[in-house]
């Protein structure tokens, strides 16, 4: 008799906790994060030349400042992992995650690559 309240029991468990896996994993597929949200803040250009310090700074409003000047344009794809901002010539700047804290930027117009680490608070 101690051997099947036992079995319910473990029966129990088990059920329930495949439930609460589910719901889990039910709930992460069905949030959507902002692709934005990643890229937004401040950003240092480290590459090519350190010396001249330069930042970007990326918005909750999609607009894109480079040392605290707003540049014309607009976001014209956002991706996870890539942002395309065209400027008013009609030149893109491409915006790639390399890592957690650290993007590499293609400005199309002077055909450079540049390396942006994020700014600690």
């Amino acid at each position: 008799m101690q051997r099947k309240v036992i079995l319910k029991i473990f029966i129990f468990f088990t059920i329930f906790g495949k439930l609460c896996i589910s719901f889990k994993n039910s709930r992460k597929k069905t949030s959507k994060r902002n692709p934005l949200d990643f890229f937004m803040g401040s950003w240092d250009v480290l590459d090519p030349d350190p010396l001249i310090p330069m930042s970007i700074y990326f918005d909750e409003n999609q607009q894109i400042y480079l040392n605290d000047q707003l540049m014309n344009g607009n976001l014209v794809s956002i991706k996870e992992n890539e942002l395309i901002f065209k400027d008013h010539f009609g030149y893109e700047l491409i915006v790639t995650k390399l890592s957690t804290d650290s993007l590499n930027l293609f400005d199309e117009a002077d055909e450079k690559n540049y390396r942006l680490i994020k700014q600690t608070d």
